[in-house]
């Protein structure tokens, strides 16, 4: 009779831990706004970093071409080519869309799934 009560009592225990663990694991409201908030703040930051080679090339680019230096084109372009990377990323992420997007989150609407895919666990990481 002391076993049964026993083996009650351990799988009750372990029930109630599992539920413990897995309610743990879904991340609070706050959590994923905050992890919303870096993944904008890194992406900003990783466009301003590409926009320094992506002016530089572009200016060099202008300037080569047309002193008519040979390859210059190709500078011109990758310069381009970078700048248009670099403008995407900063209309993407911008401040302006990231408060509509935390915005809305706060008032019950999901996070947009193509930045539901971005997130990773390192943004919800402090």
């Amino acid at each position: 009779m002391i076993s049964h009560v026993l083996r009650i009592s351990v799988l009750v225990g372990l029930l109630g831990a599992s539920a413990l663990s897995a309610s743990a694991q879904v991340a609070a409201p706050a959590d994923s706004a905050k992890a919303v908030q870096r993944l904008f703040a890194s992406r900003r930051t990783g466009s301003t970093i590409l926009g320094f080679p992506a002016g530089y090339f572009f200016g060099y680019g202008a300037v080569a071409t047309a002193q008519g230096v040979d390859g210059a084109p190709v500078t011109l372009g990758l310069g381009a080519v970078l700048s248009a990377i670099t403008i995407s990323k900063g209309v993407r992420f911008s401040k302006d869309r990231e408060q509509e997007i935390v915005g809305a989150y706060q008032q019950g609407k999901a996070i947009p799934k193509n930045i539901r895919r971005r997130l990773k666990r390192k943004h919800f990481r402090a």
